[in-house]
């Protein structure tokens, strides 16, 4: 019997496989990731259209930060999980996406006793938020400005 995982499974099956290529600052290798994780068909599929738009995503993911901050700077756990939904607002309701991404990066880095806005962890989810939130607000931007293109 085979088994069958959430959508959300999946999203972490494929920020692990991202992880690791940004931890070992590497390439995405798909033929690899698919045997060492075992891709179903969608994630490897997922995997490989990040894998040939990784420049544009980590690119205009970039562009976005303060001034101060650089891709290198960030955790490679976050770059993943950033990665990933920031692929997946071409196909799936940006709301959903960032829910998400915020609440896979809360099982990695969870709550502390203390408040949540002034914690590390508080910042990584508000990091989150805010990034792929701008990252959004950046796509409707641009694709009103080609449909206005298209239309001249």
């Amino acid at each position: 019997m085979k088994y069958h995982k959430t959508r959300r499974q999946s999203r972490i099956t494929i920020v692990h496989v991202l992880y690791k290529y940004e931890l070992l600052e590497q390439p995405i290798n798909v033929e690899e990731a698919f045997e060492e994780y075992e891709l179903n068909r969608e994630e490897l599929a997922k995997v490989s259209a990040i894998a040939k738009n990784y420049s544009f995503l980590k690119k205009t993911l970039s562009s976005l930060f303060n001034k101060n901050w650089q891709w290198d700077r960030i955790s490679p756990l976050i770059r993943a999980i950033i990665l990933n939904a920031a692929f997946e607002m071409y196909s799936i309701e940006p709301k959903i996406v960032i829910n998400e991404a915020i609440e896979i990066t809360k099982l990695y880095f969870p709550k502390d006793e203390k408040d949540e806005e002034k914690t590390i962890t508080g910042q990584f989810y508000k990091f989150v938020n805010s990034l792929l939130e701008s990252y959004y607000k950046l796509t409707v931007t641009l694709e009103a400005a080609l449909e206005k293109e298209d239309k001249k």
